[in-house]
This record gives structure tokens, C-alpha cells and sequence, in this order.
């Protein structure tokens, strides 16, 4: 039990949910503020808006999403509440963690959009519609939940590699004691 729900008693609604809605307002505001807003929403080459909205995604997430929720909210992953780790890192973690955000929004943006366009694709052709025929355009509210959804998947399959990375250690380390 967290010392906040000794304090005021058992909350309503949990920190991983408003974080999680947090999360999705701040993909939706982003891809309404590009998407729409900029002329990369409007450009011919997808590979504009994805990297442009990946790269507004990813700062915003380091300078709003970030320093807000993680003063807010307890993030728990794996049973372990994750705010302390945000907090520890020194220069160099942080420079790395932030570049590594900006690159997974920026995945994480190519999978929302693969996802439109095969979506698209298959209703085009399940309807027989002429092709280039957009059923299912970009906007802020879908953007967002498939973003969020992009983004629990890949958070968990991180947390899943490093739950196994930490395992191959400890059966290295645990092997090369025996052979001492």
C-alpha cells in the first residue's frame, strides 16, 4: 500500500488509467496540431507527417507528459511503481532515454499510420471502391486510442525483454559461480 492511500484512502479511479487518458489527450493534441495544422498533415509523402508527428509526439511526451505524470501519478509497471527510475537517471541516461522516446513515438507513428492504410486497403477492396478511395481518414480521436494501444504493446514487450535479459544474468552469474 502507497503512502497516498494510507493517507486519503482507496482512489476512485487509479493512476494508470488518468495516465493513460493523459496519454491519449496528448497523441490526439498532437495529431490535431499537425496533422491538421501544419502542411505536413496535407503533403502527398506520409514519410513527412510520420516523422513530423513522431518528432512532436516524442517532445511532447519528454516536456509535458513526463514531467507531469510522473509527479502525479503513480506509474506502476511490472508490480513496481516506475516513478523513482524516471527521477534517478543521471546526464548521460537521461540524453539517451529522451532520444530513445523521440525514436519510439516516431515508431510508434508508422504503426498508427500502417494501420489506417490497411484498414483503407481492405475496405477498398472488400467494398470494390476505385483505388485511392480513403474510408477511414486520420483524426485526432482514433490517432490517439491506436497510439495508446501502439504504445501499452510496446511498452510491455520492452518491459518483457528486459524481464528476460535480467534473467539470462542471473543464470550467467549463477552459472559462473559454480564454475569458480
Amino acid at each position: 500500500m502507497l503512502n497516498r492511500e494510507k493517507k486519503y484512502g482507496k482512489k476512485k479511479i487509479p493512476d494508470s488509467v488518468k495516465a493513460g487518458i493523459f496519454r491519449w489527450w496528448i497523441a490526439g493534441m498532437c495529431y490535431f496540431f499537425i496533422g491538421f495544422g501544419t502542411q505536413a498533415g496535407g503533403f502527398a509523402d506520409p514519410l513527412d507527417l510520420i516523422f513530423f508527428l513522431g518528432l512532436g509526439l516524442g517532445i511532447a511526451t519528454l516536456f509535458l507528459y513526463n514531467p507531469v505524470a510522473y509527479r502525479m501519478f503513480d506509474i506502476v509497471r511490472n508490480g513496481k511503481v516506475y516513478n523513482q527510475s524516471y527521477f534517478e537517471r543521471s546526464g548521460w541516461q537521461n540524453a539517451r532515454f529522451k532520444l530513445a522516446e523521440i525514436l519510439k513515438n516516431m515508431v510508434l507513428v508508422f504503426f498508427v499510420y500502417m494501420t489506417y492504410q490497411t484498414v483503407n486497403l481492405l475496405l477498398e477492396s472488400l467494398l470494390r471502391l476505385p483505388k485511392g478511395t480513403v474510408i477511414i481518414p486520420g483524426e485526432p480521436f482514433g490517432f490517439a486510442a491506436i497510439y495508446v494501444i501502439y504504445y501499452h504493446l510496446l511498452t510491455r514487450l520492452g518491459d518483457k525483454a528486459e524481464q528476460m535479459k535480467r534473467k539470462g544474468r542471473e543464470k550467467q552469474d549463477e552459472q559462473s559461480r559454480i564454475y569458480r
